[in-house]
């Protein structure tokens, strides 16, 4: 039984630790496309990280990299 506790455990943190891309900002676009983009971007419950910092500065959609839940 405790082995299968903490197989159980060990599944649950490779998975909330397991890195999943997503996109963070919309970068340069409409009014519209970026209302729309707000309305249903994800969301990172836990660490994100911007891979693309400097892209962004010239407008480009954030690429960010989340460690924990990824929820939409």
């Amino acid at each position: 039984m405790k082995k299968i506790i903490i197989i159980i455990i060990v599944i649950l943190l490779v998975g909330y630790f397991f890195p999943k891309s997503y996109t963070s900002s919309a970068g340069h676009v409409t009014a519209e496309m970026n209302a729309e983009f707000e309305a249903n971007k994800p969301t990172c419950m836990g660490y994100s990280y911007l891979t693309n910092r400097e892209a962004t500065y010239a407008d480009a959609p954030g690429k960010s990299l989340c460690f924990g839940w990824l929820v939409k």
